[in-house]
């Protein structure tokens, strides 16, 4: 089972490109439903073909796929 640690480190090595990669909109690292943790890739699409370009595993860890849509940066909130 990978630690969190494990996998935020394939994440801070892969990150870049990944997101360089068409339809990707986020790069995370999530528990999954045995409590270890997964590199997820989030999608701002559902097409089919953008999924089969992207990896199942990643050195060696396994990758979550998660359909979100796209990110969008929220405006600074005010200090008043």
């Amino acid at each position: 089972m990978a630690s969190e640690e494990e996998v935020t480190r394939v994440k801070d090595r892969h990150s870049l490109k990944l997101l360089d990669q068409p339809g990707v909109s986020g790069v995370g690292v999530e528990q999954d439903d045995t409590g270890g943790f997964v590199l997820t890739i989030h999608l701002d699409t559902d097409d089919p073909d953008v999924r089969k370009r992207l990896p199942n595993q990643i050195d060696g860890y396994p990758v979550k796929f998660v359909h979100s849509g796209p990110f969008y940066k929220l405006p600074a909130k005010s200090k008043e």
